[in-house]
């Protein structure tokens, strides 16, 4: 994949701290996730999308599951309760960018409006509202997010052995 610079201009989602789960792990995830949206921003409005938006779909959707298998994890260890929704919210968008993958590689039709658009709505509802309910429920019920912190961040790093993809390289 080719490098990209970003200016202000070409920023179609801009990380804000209000949304913020205060889960250190989480947020840098998350603004890993709009990071992935912004560069398929940058090929679209470049016209590069059609040669970078395979690499870009693969990659989005690699990191997008093992955040997910991460944020499972440990709601599962805090036994959160809204637990089995937010793991659907999970499967639901995984099944949603493999119809897109495969309206795009197997149909060969343009996908690059319809995933920026889906994306930018769903992370922004999906943080705004379920995971700021887990977040704000795990600090409720005393569960320690330092704790937390230190189990996501060895997860993170075993799932990144184990998948031998380290994201940031890409970018």
């Amino acid at each position: 994949m080719s490098e990209f610079a970003m200016s202000d201009e070409e920023i179609f989602f801009k990380w804000s701290p209000d949304y913020s789960v205060d889960i250190n792990t989480i947020d840098n995830q998350h603004q890993e996730l709009i990071c992935i949206l912004n560069h398929l921003f940058i090929a679209v409005s470049r016209r590069q999308a059609d040669k970078e938006i395979a690499v870009i779909l693969d990659d989005l959707v690699a990191y997008t599951k093992t955040h997910f298998a991460l944020e499972e994890k440990l709601m599962q260890q805090a036994n959160y309760e809204g637990f089995e929704a937010h793991k659907l919210e999970h499967r639901k968008l995984i099944e949603r960018l493999d119809q897109l993958s495969k309206k795009f590689l197997i149909d060969e039709k343009p996908i690059h409006f319809e995933l920026l658009s889906f994306l930018k709505l769903w992370l922004k509802e999906h943080i705004q509202d379920s995971d700021k309910k887990y977040s704000s429920a795990l600090r409720n019920s005393g569960f320690s997010i330092a704790a937390w912190e230190r189990e996501a961040t060895a997860v993170f790093m075993e799932m990144v052995e184990k998948t031998g993809r380290w994201w940031r390289k890409i970018w």
